[in-house]
């Protein structure tokens, strides 16, 4: 009977379950959607039911389709930086915060003046609204009562492990995130906690990521059909997972993930220096040997979905291949259109949730493929940015790896290669979260290193060579971009970018 893991990624906006054998094959995958909430400008919520309810009904898809396997482990991965607050009788208090809420920017900025140094030398981060630690700072000061009614505080994938096994537990990829965790000892930095005004105690022991934590229980066993007894592995948070299943594990090579957000993640190692500055994470990687350096595109795929609904809302009744295709025979600088891609606020290397989207430079001979053109555009302009503030601070590129929904727009991944002027290796298999999560539980039942058990992601995909004869033209547009971005950064009044 064939054996297999099951990585259990919690997305931003669905659920992803893949099934993958020891041999590495992807044997099934199942995915359900759910909600954000947007009570106020800036809030964005999920309801902790939701992704649970969601999990349950993927899991049993996923099974239902391979009942002739022997399930030898769970893996997870998820959103970084929400959180669920939990009661003394584990019900959870209201919904919770994501990463893409920003209601505590004032917070973060309050918490940089008092703690600046401790941050940036313990926590290798320059905070800011997107944070664990701010929103908790946010609850400290505008809802203190629902706070104080909370026993335990959860990060999204770790919610999912108490519910499936009755532990609590988060590891370093997870936490590295938050603003809370010391970097050298893997631990909740204390100062921070009671600073902030709330109890360390509420948060969960940090382990490793590729180390059982519990078994699959009775209860979870009914309610998801995974077997009792299970072994499941805390896995890492999305960036940390992603960077397993695009192979970035060795120094060096560089993954980008056009979902929701799009990441750019770069391999090194754990002891190299780290320049703290706004727009770039320092990720704990599940290989404690490495470390990932994160730049952020906070609306990557979501840009041109976007688009997508924008058109289909004034009557558009073209698919989204179709809609992307539309872009096939624009020129390279979308005929001086170009496109900021901020909707839900600028990560790397602006760091400024505020900031928001434009287009620019579009005249009454702007065609609707000049628009698709520029998004792709503006997107792989803002990854353009990322690389070239890794290759400021010294880090070396070897390799380019792309994957997520959005790389399945060819044109698209084309692009990034002549914005980049680099060979872009596309991925055979595009999720990567849920890929990640489940070789990281092989890692865990089969004491198999990460970098064996990913040594052969990358054969068989298709590789985007650069095209030299469009360089020039997109370094143009890469110019139009940075004034565009500049002047609406000027009008924010954030940090200029590095």
């Amino acid at each position: 009977m064939t054996q297999a893991t099951i990585g259990i990624d919690i997305g931003t906006s669905a659920v992803k379950v893949a099934v993958v054998g020891l041999d590495g094959a992807l044997l099934a995958e199942a995915s359900r959607p759910y909600p954000m909430l947007t009570p106020q400008p800036g809030w964005v919520e999920q309801t902790p039911q939701d992704w649970w309810m969601a999990t349950c009904a993927a899991l049993k898809e996923a099974l239902a389709l391979i009942p002739a396997i022997e399930l030898v482990g769970v893996g997870l991965s998820g959103q970084l930086n929400g959180f669920v607050l939990l009661d003394e009788n584990d019900e959870p208090l209201g919904n919770a915060m994501i990463w893409l809420d920003t209601r505590a920017t004032a917070e973060a900025d309050l918490l940089r003046e008092r703690f600046g140094a401790v941050l940036r030398e313990r926590a290798a981060t320059e905070l800011n609204a997107i944070t664990q630690l701010t929103k908790l700072a946010w609850l400290v000061r505008h809802e203190p009562e629902r706070l104080a009614k909370a026993r335990s505080v959860l990060l999204v994938k770790d919610y999912i492990l108490w519910r499936l096994t009755g532990v609590r537990r988060t590891e370093p990829s997870d936490a590295s995130a938050t603003g809370l965790m010391d970097i050298e000892t893997l631990t909740w930095i204390e100062e921070l906690c009671w600073g902030a005004g709330f109890d360390p105690g509420l948060l969960p022991p940090i382990g490793a990521s590729t180390v059982v934590a519990g078994h699959v229980s009775a209860d979870a066993a009914a309610a998801t059909g995974l077997p009792a007894g299970v072994p499941v592995a805390p896995g890492g948070g999305d960036v940390a997972a992603l960077a397993v299943g695009c192979d970035v594990v060795e120094t060096g090579v560089l993954g980008i993930t056009l979902g929701t957000a799009g990441h750019v993640v770069l391999a090194c190692d754990a002891g190299d220096p780290f320049p703290v500055q706004p727009g770039l994470w320092r990720i704990a990687h599940a290989d404690a040997s490495k470390a990932i350096w994160l730049g952020l595109v906070i609306s990557g795929g979501l840009s041109l979905s976007w688009l997508h609904r924008l058109m289909a809302s004034a009557g558009s009744t073209l698919s989204f291949p179709e809609m992307a295709a539309l872009a096939d025979t624009v020129e390279p600088g979308a005929n001086g259109v170009s496109f900021l891609p901020f909707l839900e606020g600028a990560a790397s290397p602006y760091a400024m949730p505020e900031l928001r989207g434009a287009f620019a430079g579009m005249s009454s001979s702007t065609r609707a493929g000049d628009l698709v053109q520029a998004v792709m555009e503006g997107v792989a302009f803002n990854i353009r940015q990322c690389v070239e503030m890794f290759a400021d601070n010294g880090a070396a590129i070897t390799e380019v790896r792309i994957a997520e929904g959005g790389s399945r727009v060819e044109r698209w991944c084309q692009i990034i290669a002549d914005v980049l002027q680099r060979p872009v290796l596309r991925l055979n298999y595009l999720d990567t979260s849920s890929l990640g999560a489940a070789l990281m539980s092989q890692a865990a039942v089969t004491d198999i290193e990460l970098r064996r058990l990913t040594a052969n992601l990358s054969a068989g995909g298709k590789l985007f060579h650069p095209a030299s004869e469009n360089a020039s033209a997109y370094d143009g547009a890469y110019r139009r971009y940075l004034a565009t971005a500049e002047a609406e950064r000027c009008r924010g009044q954030g940090p200029a970018a590095r």
